[in-house]
């Protein structure tokens, strides 16, 4: 049992700290609005761009922002089940769900790129520079977790090799 969380899980916490609100509270704007989100620039871009990419009229236009609101709202409530995980760890003195967080970085990093896409496209620098934080801040909590795994594996590694003298063969301690 660890007493203490690790910088991954702390820097994911921070993340999904950001995430959640930002993106729940635009999900939910896009969700209630009367203009089914096209009055947020961002999610106008992606429309206008899938719009065009799918040929689709009003009725697919508008169940299309309806999907990517909903995807955003189940993606910041991926990260509020993190947190909530997060601070069970916390309390009981064990480690964060690994699934529960892969899952969530990864599909936020992959609906990222519905919006950062037609945002790059229109070169619109607003739009560009709140993506690329976005990019940002989940790339550099992938980077933190794979590089603390990395180091945990070659930690468990070290001790499951026990230590070879001269003209002995290596064992490994099961």
């Amino acid at each position: 049992m660890r007493s203490f969380a690790r910088l991954g899980s702390v820097n994911a916490a921070l993340v999904a700290l950001y995430f959640a609100p930002v993106w729940g509270g635009d999900a939910l704007r896009a969700l209630t609005s009367p203009f089914y989100g096209f009055e947020d620039r961002a999610n106008a871009v992606a429309l206008g761009y899938f719009r065009a990419l799918l040929d689709l009229h009003l009725a697919g236009l508008l169940q299309l922002s309806n999907l990517l609101a909903g995807a955003k709202l189940v993606i910041a409530m991926g990260f509020l089940a993190y947190l909530i995980d997060f601070a069970r760890a916390l309390v009981v003195g064990r480690e964060v769900n690994r699934e529960t967080l892969d899952t969530v970085l990864v599909v936020s990093a992959i609906a990222l790129m519905f919006w950062a896409g037609p945002a790059l496209c229109t070169g619109d620098t607003g739009l560009v520079r709140v993506h690329a934080t976005q990019f940002l801040l989940l790339s550099s909590a992938m980077i933190v977790i794979l590089i603390e795994r990395h180091i945990e594996e070659s930690r468990t590694a070290e001790t499951l090799v026990a230590p070879v003298a001269p003209g002995i063969s290596p064992q490994v301690a099961f």
